[in-house]
């Protein structure tokens, strides 16, 4: 979520806020709504506990949604590392071919894979980019050669880079996964559930002192939409703009950092294909 829009969600629900503050006053002149304006003030408190229960659950899923995109983002670019200096261990042309492929990929997830799955631009089989399916596959071909008779190679080292490349492939689902927004149902029952709560706030305080009022219905507006800005962009946590929360690809960037200055063959930082 872009801070535009972030300001839009405030600007609309304070401005229905108002809306309903201004409407509910003029409306209760020749219509009471309120038979019991002493207890009005109490009734909102009692409205907002089913809604903040439902909210309360939409965030924390979102909240865990981060996490794991985090976890998974860190997980792939410390199986990127992994391999590398496993790497190390296999003969001399094959080491700097998969060395190569591994700085191509580490590239293309930062420029390609980062945010395709949230901003409709990946078009390839986990729904990232089609780019990084490449490079992806090219990282396992290259294992097979090591694998190849002939090949002067430890099982223990051939064992190792097939299971980090496993590893490599499941962060990387398992990123692209959880860059999966909630279904559209969970969005539509939040705001409406909003707009009604706070209509329902504006009419049980129309009998009250209007700033009051606008302050009691403002106050629950703004409140409600700074919980769906959090909870958006805690759901998209790859294609958010600071400050609001947002994962950067730091760790891969780390990563591909360090296989080019820890390869032993300059090459390796080569253009890719």
């Amino acid at each position: 979520m872009s801070l535009l829009q972030a300001a839009i969600i405030l600007i609309v629900t304070v401005g229905f806020a108002v809306a309903a503050c201004v409407f509910t006053r003029r409306r209760n002149v020749h219509w009471p709504v309120v038979r019991n304006p002493e207890h009005a003030s109490e009734r909102p408190n009692d409205l907002s506990f089913g809604y903040s229960i439902i909210i309360g659950f939409v965030l924390v899923a979102a909240l865990g949604t981060y996490q794991d995109a985090k976890v998974a983002a860190t997980s792939e670019a410390q199986a990127l590392t992994a391999l590398s200096r496993t790497a190390l261990q296999i003969p001399a042309k094959l080491r700097d071919d998969l060395d190569h492929q591994l700085v191509c990929y580490g590239r293309d997830v930062i420029r390609y894979d980062w945010t395709a799955a949230t901003d409709g631009s990946g078009g390839g089989a986990l729904g990232g980019s089609p780019y990084v399916d490449a490079s992806a596959n090219r990282i396992p071909q290259t294992i097979q050669r090591v694998a190849a008779p002939g090949v002067q190679v430890r099982d223990a080292t051939l064992g190792a880079l097939i299971e980090q490349s496993e590893q490599l492939s499941q962060a990387r689902a398992d990123r692209l996964d959880q860059a999966q927004r909630l279904p559209l149902l969970f969005w539509v029952m939040l705001v409406i559930g909003g707009a009604i709560f706070i209509l329902l706030s504006a009419i049980l305080l129309a009998d009250d002192h209007f700033y009051l009022q606008l302050l009691i219905s403002g106050g629950t507006a703004l409140l409600i939409a700074f919980t769906l800005i959090l909870i958006g962009s805690l759901d998209r946590p790859f294609s958010s703009d600071p400050p609001l929360p947002v994962i950067q690809p730091v760790a891969m960037q780390r990563a591909l950092t360090g296989v080019i200055v820890e390869a032993p063959d300059p090459a390796v930082d080569r253009p890719c294909p």
